[in-house]
């Protein structure tokens, strides 16, 4: 979940600038700027679908 933007520093980057608190590993609050968030979403999206596909599989016996 996000948070009105402040300004502050991302953890992924390092830049200062705006940035929002989103839930990361272990539900611990990470910071990101809105390009490094929508990398983390992207890797995370793609990893849900990756282990989706693996389930569908095991399921039907493939």
């Amino acid at each position: 979940m996000t948070k009105s933007p402040l300004t502050g520093f991302c953890s992924a980057c390092g830049t200062a600038g705006a940035t929002n608190h989103y839930h990361g590993e272990n539900l611990q609050k990470i910071e990101l700027c809105k390009e490094c968030y929508d990398q983390y979403l992207a890797k995370e999206m793609v990893q849900y679908w990756k282990d989706h596909i693996e389930e569908e599989k095991r399921r039907s016996g493939k």
